[in-house]
C-alpha cells in the first residue's frame, strides 16, 4: 500500500463522526440495553412470554422437513452452533430457530445484538 493509500485510509477512518457522534451512539446503545433489561425483567416476572412467533410458510416447511430428517436437522443445528462458536450438542426445533435468529441478528445488526449480550451480562450480575 502506498503512502497516499495509507493516508486516504486513515482519513476515511477518522472522518466518520466525532466525539459527539460517538457519545450519542453510546447513549443510544445504553438505552437499548435498558429496554432489553426491562423486557427480561418482565419475562422473569411472568408479565411477558419467552416465546416469539414468525409467520412464514417457507420457513415452517423447512423446519418440518428438517424434523422429518433428523440427520439433516442435526447437521443444520451443528452448523449454526459452529458459526456462533458454541459447543456442538443435541438440537431440536426450538434450538434451530433460536440459533438461526441469533446468527442472523449478529450478522445483520452486530451493534444492536451486542446490546442483548450486554443486557444478559447485566442481568446475570444483578444482585451480586
Amino acid at each position: 500500500m502506498s503512502e497516499d493509500d495509507e493516508l486516504a485510509a486513515l482519513r476515511e477512518q477518522t472522518s466518520h463522526g466525532d466525539r459527539i457522534d460517538s457519545a450519542a451512539a453510546k447513549e443510544e446503545q445504553r438505552g437499548l440495553v435498558e429496554d432489553i433489561l426491562d423486557e427480561l425483567e418482565a419475562i422473569e416476572a411472568g408479565e411477558q412470554q419467552k416465546t416469539i412467533s414468525v409467520w412464514d410458510g417457507h420457513l415452517a416447511a423447512f423446519i418440518r422437513a428438517l424434523e422429518a430428517n433428523p440427520d439433516r436437522m442435526e447437521d443444520v443445528g451443528h452448523a449454526l452452533q459452529r458459526q456462533l462458536d458454541l459447543d456442538e450438542g443435541e438440537v431440536d426445533r426450538s434450538d434451530i430457530l433460536r440459533l438461526a435468529l441469533r446468527l442472523g441478528f449478529q450478522e445483520a445488526a452486530p451493534d444492536e445484538f451486542e446490546a442483548v449480550r450486554e443486557a444478559a451480562r447485566k442481568q446475570a450480575t444483578k444482585g451480586l
